[in-house]
């Protein structure tokens, strides 16, 4: 199951930009009131950004219970495709 979503962006990266509106827009959707979603600027979190190895942004990782990495996403994706991948996830922990 998901449990966290982390966007990994830049002050400085367009896309990034672009890509906040969607991430906002799926972190208020009902359906994931379950999953912390959280903004990591990189420039001012060293730590994560090198725990999970990002080397571009925007980066959105997908994380369970216990911050172990279910799915990375790299570059900026649109609305459906990210809730798809949530979906995706949480029906594969519920059927296994």
């Amino acid at each position: 199951m998901v449990k966290k979503v982390l966007k990994f962006s830049a002050e400085w990266c367009v896309p990034c930009k672009l890509y906040s509106k969607t991430f906002h827009e799926v972190s208020n959707n009902d359906l994931f009131k379950n999953i912390i979603f959280e903004n990591v600027d990189i420039e001012e979190n060293d730590d994560l950004t090198e725990k999970y190895k990002i080397r571009s942004v925007p980066t959105t990782i997908l994380l369970d219970e216990n911050d172990n990495v279910l799915f990375t996403i790299h570059g900026n994706v649109s609305k459906n495709m990210l809730i798809e991948e949530i979906n995706n996830l949480n029906n594969e922990k519920c059927n296994s």
